[in-house]
């Protein structure tokens, strides 16, 4: 069965790798090796994400890091892993309290940093709904949990109901209740990824045949 795998990069980060030591992850071992059933063809890995900004990192070196990340995924064989790139916006609104800051008493009102992925949800649509109408898969399997891709998930399933879909849900604990319904309606299989998934599918400290290293400290 030729399969597409499209992975939500944004909701996998949040959902399973922050404060992880599984950022070195092998998206393509991950999924050939370890998620899918054997009888399965996967044609590639599609991988959707957005720049870091320094601004909205807790380290100096998270970009950098990232870029390193994105480079390894590119150039670590069998070289099946395409990166999507959106972008992030940062924004400086006023937000009302929730509670009164003691401290403050008289502030009801704080001015904070917010930053918003761009392009992800929609390339992530536009990809899949494209790839139905042109045949060029027979399965499609999406590891993100964001109600947001319910859109094209249902127009697959109308119009194309000969493609299998499969929801590969990255998030924590083993309830299969927490994954989207939303998504669930329109799929064929679910499947929780779990932390000894990412385990056993993590890239080599060096990428081979290249000067590509995993960070030191990440």
């Amino acid at each position: 069965m030729r399969t597409i795998v499209y992975v939500d990069g944004y909701n996998l980060y949040y959902g399973l790798l922050k404060g992880s030591a599984h950022k070195w992850l092998d998206l393509f071992s991950l999924f050939n090796e370890h998620v899918l059933d054997n009888n399965i063809v996967l044609l590639e890995v599609r991988y959707y994400t957005a720049p870091v900004l320094g601004k909205m990192s807790d380290h100096p070196e998270s970009s950098q890091r990232q870029r390193i990340y994105l480079q390894a995924l590119r150039k670590m064989p069998p070289q099946r892993v395409s990166i999507v790139e959106g972008k992030m916006l940062a924004s400086t609104p006023y937000q009302r309290l929730v509670k009164t800051i003691p401290e403050a008493a008289h502030l009801q009102k704080v001015q904070v940093y917010s930053f918003t992925e761009k392009k992800t949800d929609v390339n992530i649509a536009a990809d899949m709904i494209t790839d139905a109408w042109l045949g060029r898969c027979e399965q499609m399997v999406l590891c993100s949990n964001d109600s947001d891709h319910e859109g094209s998930l249902a127009a697959i399933h109308k119009h194309h109901p000969n493609i299998r879909i499969g929801i590969v849900a990255p998030i924590t604990g083993v309830d299969n209740r927490k994954i989207s319904a939303d998504l669930v309606h329109y799929s064929h299989w679910q499947k929780i990824l779990s932390p000894l998934h990412l385990a056993k599918a993590l890239l080599p400290s060096k990428i081979p045949n290249t000067s590509i290293r995993k960070p030191a400290s990440w």
